[in-house]
């Protein structure tokens, strides 16, 4: 195997893997055959998330973690307030599409698609971008896409995962209560979207949620449930994750504490054919783990569980594994920028990593020479990342101060993490379209200020991602260790003055954003002094820095245009 690459699609040829007393027929190109051929959301390529309950962290904190990996999706994050509703109100069912141009709730590029739903009486403040993220009662959100069996899909359902999200941001003060909701709407309303599995965390629990469609049945108007869904939650001790494949296996269907479950499961087994043994991943939903996507989570496994490295096979991973150690929240920062580092995926020593050990791939990351298809390792950073978030929640504090969103601009590699909580007022406009979009550069935002430094990082990656990972330490250091003192002061001003202590958070959260801002433009200034025309500035002296000679003997052996 070519290191970074992972070698030709295996097309239409098929393994049999032996698992439970049945047999898995595994097709591996499955996952980009459905992007390629029936044109999945861009979200579908690579999103990675991670659910983390208490009893696995330094602290006690819950996290959950979305990579969203899309390259033309919405960045932008708001504060969608609390509100309480009058009896009758009724709620528009929007189109929310995930591509960006200024698109957040209440705002431009969300429409109505003429379906209705009762309001509840009161609906909670949370952080919104392209899906909901985080709420006031601590309740925590991520996501990624499998896809799954297209005989499932159910086109005149009302919600995809995007609406269920925000519901269950808005009605939701458990994670329970957040799979209850969107499974009760999934199946009352019906479901339109592809496979989603999505992780959600209280102070208390973490949990993998994954719906599908129920297929033409409901849209015939037959008995039938508008979605199929099921969640299992996370071990105490251990860490669950998800990358582009389902993940929850064999149901057990009278264990309530650890499962929950919609109905119509087990009828639209038995007339598939299945025994009740059936696995909810490979049998009834039909997804599998490719490289592409069962890697990723063997390489969560591995920096969480070292112990279990060697046993672990990526074809047929567990639902969760055990930490070795409690791990932290930088620790979950680390594993969002992992690249496979000193591993055999390791991508930094292809030729394709160019002289300056560059372990990041452009799009399209699969592609065809000669006829036969390849795909480029798929990391769990990735540059075509619009953003990533860290969600942590701690029930051993008020939950204006437990809950906080930690956001990164751009690929998880190169960004700069900031704290943002559900219970501040406002959010930065730094932060959202009025600072700029996709199609709108500005100096303004945070996201062009991280994504600009991290694009130029590429021209000379082994050098400027060690300055990079130095602002890194300077800045979410600094604020990871400030965070005791301030969450002191919060919970002391809460007691005394909850509006004061409301408007203390929003500025303080709003303020360091901008710095962070701010301190990045003067950071590229910097990168661009430092390596002009390929130069290294250092101790006042232009040196020339050559190509490394590992680097040159490769291309002497490929004879690449050398005389």
């Amino acid at each position: 195997m070519v290191r970074g690459v992972l070698g030709k699609d295996a097309g239409t040829s098929s393994m049999i893997i032996k698992k439970g007393g049945y047999q898995v027929k595994k097709w591996f190109a499955c996952l980009l055959v459905l992007v390629m051929v029936f044109g999945l959301g861009l979200n579908v390529v690579a999103c990675t998330s991670l659910a983390v309950p208490p009893e696995s962290t330094v602290d006690g904190s819950a996290f959950v973690t979305h990579t969203a990996d899309c390259g033309s999706c919405a960045y932008e994050i708001v504060k969608v307030p609390a509100q309480d509703w009058e009896p009758g109100t009724m709620v528009d069912i929007l189109h929310l599409p995930q591509s960006t141009g200024g698109y957040q709730v209440g705002e431009i590029a969300a429409y109505p698609t003429g379906n209705r739903i009762p309001q509840v009486a009161h609906t909670y403040g949370y952080i919104s971008g392209l899906f909901g993220m985080i709420n006031e009662k601590q309740v925590a959100w991520g996501e990624t896409t499998f896809g799954g069996d297209r005989a499932l899909r159910n086109p005149s359902g009302w919600f995809d995962v995007t609406n269920l999200s925000m519901l269950a941001m808005e009605r939701a003060s458990t994670a329970r209560e957040a799979i209850q909701v969107m499974g009760d709407l999934a199946v009352k309303y019906g479901y339109k979207d592809g496979g989603e599995s999505v992780s959600l965390c209280d102070p208390n629990e973490a949990w993998i949620f994954e719906i599908v469609g129920c297929g033409p049945l409901w849209e015939q108007g037959l008995d039938a449930p508008g979605a199929f869904w099921v969640a299992q939650r996370v071990p105490a001790g251990h860490v669950a994750a998800s990358a582009n494949a389902a993940v929850i296996d064999e149901i057990d269907w009278d264990d309530h504490e650890n499962f929950m479950y919609g109905p119509g499961i087990r009828e639209h087994a038995q007339a598939m054919g299945l025994d009740e043994n059936f696995s909810w991943r490979f049998d009834f939903v039909k997804s599998d783990s490719p490289a592409t996507s069962g890697r990723r989570v063997w390489r969560v496994f591995s920096l969480v569980a070292p112990s279990l490295t060697d046993s672990l096979d990526e074809a047929d991973l567990p639902f969760s594994v055990p930490v070795d150690e409690k791990i932290s929240l930088q620790d979950i920062m680390a594993i969002n920028r992992d690249h496979y580092e000193d591993t055999e995926f390791d991508g930094r020593y292809s030729l394709t990593a160019g002289p300056w050990n560059n372990p990041r791939r452009y799009r399209g990351l699969n592609f065809t020479v000669d006829g036969e298809r390849y795909h480029w390792q798929r990391s769990i950073s990735q540059i075509q990342c619009e953003y990533s978030i860290i969600a942590q929640v701690r029930g051993f504090m008020p939950d204006e101060v437990g809950a906080v969103l930690w956001y990164g601009a751009d690929a998880p590699d190169t960004t700069c993490y900031v704290p943002f909580w559900p219970s501040q007022t406002e959010i930065s406009e730094v932060m959202n379209s009025k600072a700029g979009s996709h199609q709108k550069f500005t100096r303004d935002s945070y996201w062009w200020s991280i994504s600009t430094v991290a694009t130029y990082a590429d021209l000379k990656w082994s050098y400027m991602i060690q300055d990079i990972n130095a602002m890194q330490e300077k800045y979410e250091t600094s604020i990871v260790n400030s965070m005791p003192a301030i969450e002191v002061a919060l919970i002391d001003l809460l007691d005394k003055d909850r509006d004061a202590a409301l408007e203390f958070v929003t500025s303080f959260a709003n303020r360091n954003v901008e710095n962070v801002r701010d301190a990045w433009w003067e950071f590229l200034d910097y990168l661009m002094w430092k390596y002009n025309s390929g130069f290294v500035m250092e101790d006042g002296r232009v040196n020339s820095v050559g190509y490394p000679e590992d680097w040159l003997r490769r291309v002497l052996e490929a004879d690449d245009l050398v005389y």
